[in-house]
């Protein structure tokens, strides 16, 4: 599996919760999607899913809109792929296909076509790279999230809340932090910072994943006897090296750069930058691991 597919529930029906009710609360459950208005002229003439994938190409193309991502994901849907969408409490929900896309007119709620599920309510804790996914400005209605991790998790997470063996994953000797998402990587580092080195968190310095800013976010410190600030950069997994001269620009500010990551060159030849460890981090999550959220915690299961 290289992907799981993110799927927002939402098309330009007048009641999305009845949507929602429709998709997931009986006992067949679907995720559907909209574009019903092709329709009209041609409703004799869809009888599979690339009929209606054919008729919303024409339609958009007439419109001089591209296709959406989402056809072409629920183009590719088949048997045991997995799947991620939300309620409008906001709980999460991990949906495994039970076949392929299908044609299915619904003019008031404004379906088109449907993916048969097996869906089940996971909550609110879930990986920050699925909330991400969720909560992106113009994220559209389907991304693929292209996450090892996240794939191996959201099986994990069906076997659990299903009940069932359905799927083996894998369970990497790796290192815990190697294995961290990003997200959850970047929480557990801030974590540190504010338990460990009494920092708070100014929470409107958090950078916008969508842009290039060098630095997660801004930290003051809570000691008024020693008044510091600091911003911190984290990479995980296999990134590239961070260059600690990069960050010099900062230093001249006066503030205090904290980095994590797989390597860093030039921190011998500058002040004021300093390296969190694997080791700070892993001895840190073994000591606060019970006051540590969820999102992090949970993938111990996995990979340690």
């Amino acid at each position: 599996m290289e992907y799981i597919a993110r799927v927002n529930l939402k098309t330009d029906c007048h009641n999305r919760k009845e949507l929602i009710d429709f998709c997931l609360q009986n006992k067949e459950q679907y995720l559907a999607i909209g574009w019903s208005y092709v329709y009209s002229p041609d409703e004799n003439k869809i009888l599979s899913y690339q009929d209606y994938y054919y008729a919303v190409k024409r339609a958009v193309k007439i419109r001089n809109k591209r296709i959406n991502p989402v056809h072409n994901i629920f183009w590719n849907a088949k048997e045991d792929d997995l799947f991620w969408t939300r309620d409008l409490e906001g709980n999460y929900w991990i949906c495994r296909a039970t076949g392929c896309a299908l044609p299915y007119f619904d003019k008031d709620m404004d379906i088109g076509a449907v993916v048969p599920i097996e869906a089940y309510k996971v909550g609110m804790e879930v990986p920050g790279q699925i909330k991400a996914s969720f909560n992106r400005p113009r994220g559209g209605t389907a991304e693929k999230i292209r996450d090892d991790g996240i794939v191996e998790y959201s099986k994990y997470v069906f076997n659990l809340k299903s009940g069932k063996s359905q799927y083996d994953y894998v369970t990497t000797k790796s290192d815990f932090l190697s294995n961290l998402p990003d997200f959850e990587l970047e929480e557990l580092v801030i974590s540190y910072l504010q338990i460990k080195e009494n920092y708070y968190l100014l929470s409107n310095s958090i950078a916008n994943k969508s842009t290039t800013v060098k630095i997660e976010c801004e930290l003051i410190s809570r000691d008024i006897s020693d008044p510091r600030k600091a911003v911190v950069q984290v990479k995980g997994g296999h990134s590239k090296e961070v260059d600690a001269l990069d960050y010099m620009d900062y230093v001249s500010h006066n503030y205090l750069v904290y980095l994590f990551a797989p390597t860093i060159i030039n921190i011998d030849k500058t002040k004021n930058v300093i390296e969190i460890t694997k080791d700070d981090l892993n001895s840190f999550y073994k000591e606060y691991k019970s006051i540590l959220p969820e999102s992090i915690v949970r993938w111990e299961n996995l990979f340690v």
